[in-house]
């Protein structure tokens, strides 16, 4: 027996919609289209908004951090996280050092600071300088805490890469 053509469409509707509502699911559209072909493959299944909020609720969020004001007010030391399931920002603890141009990465859970160009340490108010100094955030910590510098001296405008096969309990990272 056929089913009649509108319960044929409504029973393929439904398993579609179940389909696209589990995690799995998510996390292969994540993998093969990016979070955008999450996010637009989300405005189209209305069952899927449960499905990828939870997915994106489980992936770390993302993190800007520091910078500089275009009206010239300097460097900036604000940390503004990104939550991906509710797509909101979030203020999150505020650097040490205000900086521009340095590298940021994750590490372990930790949100890791390193060099860039900040204003202090002697110099003048107006000018920012290469720093070696490096933060870490770590997971559920109130605030950043200052690191030993860098052995290399100060850097800026440089990439940073967490590798977390070290030896090290807190990881390690390439620049």
């Amino acid at each position: 027996r056929v089913p009649a053509p509108n319960a044929r469409a409504e029973a393929e509707s439904w398993a579609v919609d179940r389909a696209v509502s589990l995690p799995e699911v998510w996390g292969l559209v994540a993998a093969c289209r990016g979070l955008v072909g999450a996010w637009q493959l989300l405005g189209v299944c209305r069952a899927a908004r449960t499905g990828v909020k939870e997915f994106l609720g489980t992936l770390p969020r993302l993190v800007v951090s520091g910078g500089y004001t275009e009206d010239g007010g300097g460097t900036v030391s604000e940390v503004w996280g990104l939550d991906l399931a509710t797509m909101r920002w979030e203020a999150m603890p505020a650097l040490l050092c205000a900086r521009q141009d340095h590298a940021c990465c994750a590490v372990r859970g930790a949100v890791v600071v390193l060099g860039g160009a900040a204003v202090g340490d002697g110099k003048p108010k107006f000018f920012a300088h290469p720093t070696s100094r490096v933060e870490m955030l770590s997971k559920g910590e109130g605030g950043f805490v200052e690191l030993p510098p860098l052995s290399c001296g100060a850097i800026f405008g440089a990439a940073a890469i967490a590798v977390d096969e070290s030896q090290s309990a807190l990881g390690q990272v390439l620049l």
